[in-house]
């Protein structure tokens, strides 16, 4: 069992950590029109996400990311995912 002297530098380590770290906020919209599909894909080019037509709701990790239409037109938006809540509206029209 560690000592208390241990368990009390892994806290402090911990918590000195935790301003660092991302956390995953709330990203919202709507994908318009009724006929339309759209992706979200990450900095990589990586899919996260598939959107249907009407409002959506996604929790994102902060970073850079693009909506891409799929159909009916083909069109990119980019957009960032800070540490608070964004709207992306996806206009595939």
């Amino acid at each position: 069992m560690p000592s208390p002297l241990i368990k009390a530098a892994l806290t402090l380590g911990a918590l000195t950590l935790l301003p660092h770290l991302a956390v995953a906020d709330i990203v919202t919209g709507k994908v318009t029109p009724a006929n339309a599909k759209a992706v979200i894909v990450d900095a990589t080019g990586k899919t996260v996400a598939e959107l249907k037509p009407g409002a959506y709701q996604l929790q994102l990790p902060p970073g850079r990311y693009k909506a891409q239409c799929q159909a009916p037109a083909q069109r990119e938006q980019e957009f960032l995912s800070l540490s608070e809540p964004v709207t992306v509206n996806v206009d595939c029209s």
